[in-house]
């Protein structure tokens, strides 16, 4: 037992809350252990215990709510996530923010079997112990194995929204992702990023699913969930994907699109399609399977025909048959590696410089089915601009006019009905951020039928909330974004007007705010810097927003709400 000891009243903080004048985050510099000999966890532990917490083999809502009530009145000298709270045979888990650093706390009757769980310090507290846990990769498997809501699942064809955490760790944005989405009719992918995005943020498939699983059990988040391995271009991004836990893989044959057909004579396109088959009998074969239909796909607004001539044909073939095989393949190694079918699958073929059309996706489609793939989404090249961070642009850059936006819906109305009579599977939606025009158009003809995926919208929002608490950081920000854009750009299309994008010397806090949620530009200017900015700034970054979770959470939350009611989701409650 711990003795008692006598120490100066401390006031009661949320993480973030700064008294007038305080600057550093080492005036309160108690250490855990010593935040613990207070009567704040004693208090906590005797309130669960009067709750009959440690009597229950697992927890009811209304008993999470009335614990949660008790543990709100308490004084403590730490932050409890009243929401976290879960039970599990008689041993209470939940989170705390103590100093900026969020940790478990494992609380049982003493000599209570062990649960696996690594503690950082081990409490005795009269007749409980508690474990104070750091939120390592291994204990977010021993919690994903106690409370399987917090592994990821296998979301089919529901509406789906994925919200990648660029940021991640101390600083993670998926307790904002959680918020917004609680209380929508949606599927959500938590734990969502690419290969190129691991690479430029320096984190794993393995990192970003832990900080989705923290994420998740801090809030208390017991709706299923997804994780996206998003980009899959190789076979070892492709077995880290599977080995780290995630559900979904996105594969990206991009590499083996050839974008050259639309220049080709009718001759060099012929002999580009043969090279693509080891027989001219098994060329023919493949042609004739193709000229042999003729069908309609009839839908609520429109009747589509699907019927093609030999040069279509070919120039389809030339431009997509590689990039079908690799992705025939990749589904072939990521469900042996991972030894089952059941798993949420898509192609992503958005990375094109032409839009794909009807007949396009029919035969990918067709050859994917023919190969055995079950496809949960495809994500074709829309007929219109879809550039990161902003609302969707025609394809050379220009706000869209009602032409061009009739050309973009005359686009979804084919691709969803194509979508719907071939599978069903989703329309999947690349750089789907803040496209706020389509969302409408989108929602009323996939019918449901479609998974956004954002991500550096989220990372946008966690740099204003940066400009609005250290303006001085965010300056450092805005030049170093400035100087690297045209390397920081290179993987991205984009049609950024620098000169619409203040210097440094010119920016004042409320201008950044406005700047970063109404100029383009700007958004895209900081966008594309994510890695970079990370990489030098990371830690400056990750400090400001962790004394400031709260404000950075509502931010998140706030403009994800959003995209989500953009599309008319049901929301659960009022």
């Amino acid at each position: 037992m711990l003795k008692k000891v006598e120490w100066p009243e401390l006031p009661v903080k949320k993480p973030g809350d700064l008294d007038e004048g305080e600057e550093s985050r080492d005036v309160l510099d108690y250490s855990l252990l010593e935040i613990i000999m207070l009567d704040g966890i004693g208090g906590l532990v005797k309130a669960l215990e009067l709750k009959g917490a440690f009597r229950f083999s697992e927890i009811t809502p209304a008993q999470k709510k009335m614990m949660g009530e008790a543990i709100s009145s308490l004084k403590l000298n730490f932050y409890p996530y009243c929401d976290s709270l879960a039970i599990f045979r008689g041993r209470v888990y939940f989170m705390i923010n103590q100093d900026r650093e969020r940790r478990l706390l494992s609380v049982a009757p003493r000599n209570k079997d062990h649960d696996g769980l690594t503690a950082g310090e081990v409490l005795d507290l009269d007749s409980f112990t508690v474990k104070v846990c750091p939120l390592t990769h291994e204990n977010a498997g021993v919690i994903r194995e106690i409370f399987g809501y917090t592994s990821p699942s296998v979301l089919g064809t529901k509406s789906a929204f994925g919200t990648g955490d660029r940021i991640g760790g101390a600083a993670s944005a998926t307790p904002g992702h959680i918020r917004a989405a609680k209380n929508y009719d949606v599927a959500m992918f938590f734990a969502q990023q690419s290969v190129r995005e691991n690479a430029r943020t320096r984190r794993t498939f393995r990192q970003v699913l832990d900080d989705a699983t923290w994420g998740v059990f801090q809030e208390g988040y017991k709706r299923p969930w997804g994780a996206d391995a998003d980009h899959l271009m190789d076979l070892v991004s492709m077995g880290q994907a599977v080995d780290a836990g995630f559900t979904m893989f996105t594969v990206d044959p991009s590499h083996c699109i050839n974008d050259t057909p639309v220049n080709m004579g009718q001759e060099e396109s012929r002999r580009a399609f043969l090279a693509l088959f080891s027989t001219r009998k098994e060329a023919k074969r493949f042609m004739e399977k193709y000229l042999s239909i003729s069908r309609k796909l009839t839908g609520p607004t429109h009747t589509l025909k699907i019927e093609y001539h030999e040069e279509g044909v070919m120039r389809i073939a030339v431009q997509y048959l590689r990039a079908i095989r690799f992705t025939s393949d990749a589904y072939a190694a990521i469900t042996h590696h991972k030894g089952t079918t059941d798993i949420d699958f898509e192609m992503s073929v958005d990375e094109t410089s032409t839009p794909t059309t009807a007949l396009a996706h029919y035969l990918i489609i067709r050859e994917l089915r023919d190969a055995g793939v079950r496809l949960t989404s495809l994500a074709p090249r829309f007929d219109a601009g879809f550039e990161k961070g902003v609302d969707i642009r025609t394809n050379n850059g220009r706000k869209p006019s009602p032409a061009d936006l009739k050309r973009f819906e005359d686009n979804i109305k084919d691709q969803a009905l194509i979508a719907r009579e071939m599978g069903p599977y989703k329309l999947g939606v690349h750089s789907g951020s803040d496209k706020f025009t389509a969302y409408p158009i989108m929602s009323r003809h996939t019918e449901g039928m479609f998974h956004v995926k954002t991500a550096g919208t989220s990372y946008l929002e966690a740099v204003k909330v940066i400009a609005k608490h250290d303006p001085s950081l965010y300056r450092r920000l805005h030049q170093d974004a400035l100087e690297t854009f045209e390397l920081n750009r290179k993987t991205y299309h984009l049609t950024t007007n620098l000169a619409n994008v203040p210097k440094a010397r010119e920016l004042n806090r409320a201008k950044v705010v406005e700047g970063l949620t109404e100029n383009d530009d700007w958004r895209q200017v900081i966008h594309v810097a994510y890695g970079a900015l990370l990489q030098k700034f990371g830690k400056r970054m990750i400090g400001v927003l962790s004394e400031n979770l709260e404000d950075y959470y509502q931010t998140v939350a706030q403009h994800i709400r959003l995209h989500l009611d953009g599309f008319g989701l049901k929301r659960l409650y009022n």
